[in-house]
């Protein structure tokens, strides 16, 4: 206990913003990559600002101070290059743990390098940040530089950026009175907005930021600290947890995990990064339910290799989906655990030599069975252990039931994704004009987008109507940027072949019925007929099973 006391040593700082922004800004504290990146909406920013204008409180910053480590951290910080480490100073090295949103956004808009628009591309997300946000004289109200050609001509607008430096401010309102006359501005209104920008430089450069500063070289405090902070809000991934408590000056797991997703193929590279540390966790122990942090981070920091391995393991499962099952996306997994335990078992075996079939059905078992869906603890442990004995010993049937796919299309449903796979591995496609279609590719460009639905729910529909349109029958694999001219073929093309039409599930019935206003016939028999395939499908796969459970070759 008294360990832990010292370690939590602590002193209470009261900066300035503007202290705290220039440390930031020359480095001097710093935001380790084991936060998450800058994150932050438009509106939130919006509410900082309003509350250092409102002289209302904003919270306090956590940052640690160790003379022992030091992180790999996040290059920029708002849209500010940050310099690199220098010599520690008397107090070590200071990382920020609990603040980072909040001084990204002053530090990108009350330091702008300039009062111009400076718009950034984030390192780590995808959509570009407005740090140049001004402040409405008129209106009394903080606005984007993106929204300023909403605005009238004659508003006066005051540049955050200059906020913290009085001169700037002075500057500034000397050249709005320069543009009196142009803009009909009467000397009661500069007045006016001269106060206010006064208050509100004032206002920012009397603010002050309550630190807590941790002084401890133990980073599993440290970094736990973070997390039960951090949990308050957006929930922290474990890989955010793992990468700080194994970090070294020559490993950093959260670069790794990103250097490992860049070897998968494409439409797996944004895998989450838990799936993988799921992998080591089996790699760690036989059971995975029962490897906690601590024992995966003992794991980690004890041999990197296991990192390896792991990616090692996935790349086989993730190869062997792709061109047995053709899930050439992630997204379109029907449970992550299967991708899970696979990667495991080929992980364990290396270069041990097995039949690929034995797997394969187990996939495709599981997945219609959803047995990772509601099943108990146990079932999934016996899920693994058949993994472990392939190829299996004895018999045992464990396709108990007769499963069918649900009425409703819902591409988030597991067994709509395996009904969506085997679409794809058992059809052969064509077009109207009877020209082959490669569905491989158009799952792979589009994705559970490539199951078009054909028909809009009609006006006045009948409830049967209503869910008739929601249900597999009006769906159709094909380019969904063709889907008028499939359903102009359909309603008009007299020649249709029997292929095209075999390969659609269409029956005459419902080409008949279609073609006569009875949408709801066709969808209804184009159910039907789906629902006797997929069970046929079902019955393939379950007879696989049980030959391969008693011993036979598939």
């Amino acid at each position: 206990m008294s360990e832990n006391l010292t370690a939590l040593a602590s002193e209470n700082l009261n900066p300035s913003l503007r202290s705290l922004l220039e440390d930031v800004q020359k480095g001097h504290i710093r935001v380790p990559r084991f936060q998450r990146p800058f994150v932050w909406k438009d509106d939130q920013r919006l509410q900082l600002l309003e509350s250092i204008r409102d002289n209302m409180p904003i919270g306090s910053l956590l940052v640690w101070s160790t003379s022992q480590f030091e992180l790999a951290c996040f290059p920029k910080v708002g849209p500010h290059e940050i310099p690199s480490f220098s010599a520690p100073s008397l107090r070590g090295r200071q990382y920020l743990l609990d603040g980072h949103q909040r001084v990204s956004t002053l530090l990108g808009v009350l330091l702008a390098s300039e009062p111009s628009d400076v718009i950034e591309e984030n390192i780590d997300d995808s959509e570009s940040v407005d740090w140049n946000i001004q402040y409405d004289l008129l209106d009394q109200e903080f606005i984007f530089a993106g929204a300023l050609k909403r605005r009238m001509d004659n508003h006066p607008l005051l540049p955050l950026s200059t906020l913290l430096d009085g001169r700037l401010v002075n500057k500034h309102m000397r050249s709005l009175r320069a543009l009196a006359e142009e803009k009909s501005w009467t000397e009661e209104n500069l007045e006016i907005w001269e106060e206010r920008a006064d208050q509100l430089s004032y206002r920012f450069q009397q603010y002050r930021i309550p630190i807590v500063v941790m002084v401890t070289d133990n980073l599993n405090l440290a970094a736990r600290t973070f997390q039960r902070i951090n949990s308050q809000g957006t929930p922290m991934g474990e890989a955010h947890l793992v990468a700080a408590l194994t970090w070294t000056s020559t490993f950093d797991l959260r670069e790794k995990l990103s250097i490992i997703k860049d070897d998968f193929p494409v439409g797996w590279h944004e895998l989450e990064d838990r799936i993988l540390l799921q992998v080591c966790k089996g790699l760690v122990a036989s059971d995975i339910s029962k490897v906690d942090e601590n024992q995966l981070i003992d794991g980690i920091r004890g041999d990197n290799s296991i990192l390896d391995r792991a990616a090692c393991g996935l790349q086989k499962a993730i190869d062997l989906l792709i061109r047995e099952c053709h899930v050439v996306r992630s997204d379109l997994l029907p449970y992550s655990n299967q991708l899970i335990y696979l990667a495991i078992e080929f992980a364990l075996r290396e270069d041990e030599t097995h039949s690929e079939n034995h797997f394969v059905n187990w996939f495709w078992r599981t997945g219609w069975t959803e047995v990772f869906g509601s099943a108990s603890f146990r079932q999934v442990r016996a899920e693994q252990e058949i993994l472990r004995r392939i190829p299996p010993a004895g018999s045992l049937d464990v396709w108990k039931a007769n499963w069918s796919a649900p009425k409703r299309f819902d591409s988030r449903h597991a067994r709509i994704r395996v009904w969506m796979l085997r679409m794809v591995t058992h059809i052969g496609l064509e077009d109207e004009k009877g020209a082959k279609i490669d569905q491989v590719q158009l799952l792979t460009q589009y994705g559970k987008d490539s199951f078009a639905k054909l028909f809009q729910t009609p006006a006045g529909a009948s409830p049967k109507l209503k869910a008739l349109s929601q249900s597999v029958g009006n769906r159709f694999l094909i380019d969904p940027t063709r889907v008028f001219g499939l359903r102009k073929a359909l309603l008009e093309h007299k020649n249709l072949s029997a292929s095209f039409l075999r390969a659609h599930f269409i029956s005459p019935v419902a080409l008949t019925a279609l073609r006569e206003g009875e949408l709801e016939v066709f969808l209804e028999e184009r159910n039907s007929v789906l629902s006797k395939w997929d069970l046929s499908e079902w019955n393939v796969e379950r007879k696989r099973s049980e030959q391969s459970l008693n011993g036979q070759s598939l």
